[in-house]
């Protein structure tokens, strides 16, 4: 994600234009080129190595903000480790405990700073040289960078161009997005997907007619607005994998938070590089469908479930839906693990008001949800510890069996 200072954009009537690179330019392949053999270049250095190297590459000044934004979305992609051979930490206790025993030696002894490296060596089990070597190696810059994600140059391009979007967004304060002609499959991993990054929403529409999105921005909320617009932000790169949308935030921008617009649809070009992943759920979660399949049950799990309509004002895309094998009702299972208490309460009064009856809605119990926030729900209720219990899942399906 690119920082306040690496956004490059303009504002002409009101209206935030990014100034994305052209795909396919020369100059900017090139860059992004260069720039991608130093990081691999410093595979196996630290972290000192490379910023040093790109210290001279990157220069200063508003002409090299495009070399450090790169620079930037190259950093994100890369893994460093602390690669002491032992605990600096523990080291510098030995190493400072052994030096100061040996200035307090009466003259006429000298302080003898090798023997006092021997001595840590042979104390730590490790060779004299591996001590100064592993002093501070738990520094930042003393870290080495072990791997980075592989891109191309073109991929980078791409990735930079999005990140600016990215990095608008983090300003807004509401967002509408109007999307319509997907088959029902893309809108439910569209609001999935929504759900999965915990966005505040309200929707008005039809899965025939298209759908008009709004959600709440980062900037709208008091309280966790940094975390919100990473979410916000986050969720953009899933909306480019969709055609026929148009986005329009409102932004406010520089330090006089000036109203502005910003808008986005196809015709912009941007290019995410995340798929569809078909279940936007945390991994705990997915084990439901294989340990239910296990047990004996007249009901059998899909995750291949439709969109409810909840009058006009949101839709459920259930996590899962039973369908009982002689009689082929449908119960729908509807997730809340991983929330804010903040994002849920609003949801859980949409589906007191519209919710289906043949619902089940799990609410993780870290969420501290009581009594009379789970008052007057329809269909059943589960209040889960960890992860959903296919066993206690079973048990409420039981309950739909005799209803009509």
């Amino acid at each position: 994600m690119l920082t306040a200072d690496l956004l490059r954009a303009t504002v002409r009537d009101d209206e935030v234009f990014p100034h994305y690179i052209r795909p396919g330019e020369p100059s900017s392949l090139e860059l992004a080129a260069r720039l991608i053999g130093i990081f691999e270049e410093h595979v196996g250095r630290t972290r000192r190595d490379l910023d040093d190297e790109l210290a001279d590459f990157l220069a200063a000044g508003t002409a090299f903000i495009l070399h450090r934004g790169l620079a930037k979305l190259l950093l994100d992609r890369c893994e460093f480790e602390c690669a002491a051979a032992v605990d600096p930490v523990e080291l510098r206790r030995a190493t400072f405990q052994t030096a100061a025993e040996a200035h307090r030696r009466p003259p006429p002894e000298p302080f003898d700073r090798l023997s006092v490296i021997e001595q840590v060596a042979e104390q730590m089990g490790i060779e004299p040289h591996k001590v100064d070597a592993n002093l501070l190696g738990d520094l930042k810059e003393e870290h080495v960078l072990r791997s980075m994600r592989p891109i191309s140059p073109a991929g980078l391009i791409d990735r930079y161009n999005v990140a600016l979007a990215q990095a608008v967004l983090l300003r807004a304060t509401q967002l509408d997005i109007e999307i319509s002609g997907q088959n029902p499959r893309r809108y439910r991993e569209l609001f999935r997907a929504i759900k999965f990054f915990q966005l505040l929403h309200t929707v008005a529409g039809s899965s025939e007619a298209g759908y008009r999105i709004r959600l709440d921005g980062p900037l709208s909320l008091f309280s966790a607005s940094q975390r919100y617009g990473m979410q916000m932000a986050s969720f953009l790169p899933t909306l480019l994998r969709f055609d026929d949308w148009r986005l329009e935030a409102r932004v406010l921008w520089g330090k006089a938070r000036r109203r502005c617009l910003f808008r986005l649809d196809p015709d912009a070009g941007l290019r995410s590089d995340r798929h569809l992943k078909g279940q936007w759920q945390p991994e705990e979660m997915s084990w439901l469908p294989e340990q239910f399949r296990k047990l004996e049950s007249d009901w059998e799990i899909s995750e291949e479930t439709e969109l409810i309509d909840l009058g006009g004002r949101g839709v459920v895309a259930p996590d899962y839906v039973f369908t009982h094998r002689d009689t082929g009702k449908k119960v729908y299972l509807e997730i809340f693990g991983f929330w804010r208490r903040g994002s849920l309460a609003p949801r859980l009064e949409l589906l007191r008001e519209h919710g289906p009856r043949n619902l089940i809605v799990a609410v993780a119990r870290e969420l501290h949800a009581g009594e009379e926030d789970l008052a007057g729900l329809p269909g059943e209720v589960y209040v889960f510890r960890s992860q959903p219990i296919a066993r206690e899942v079973r048990a409420l399906l039981e309950k739909f069996e005799g209803r009509p």
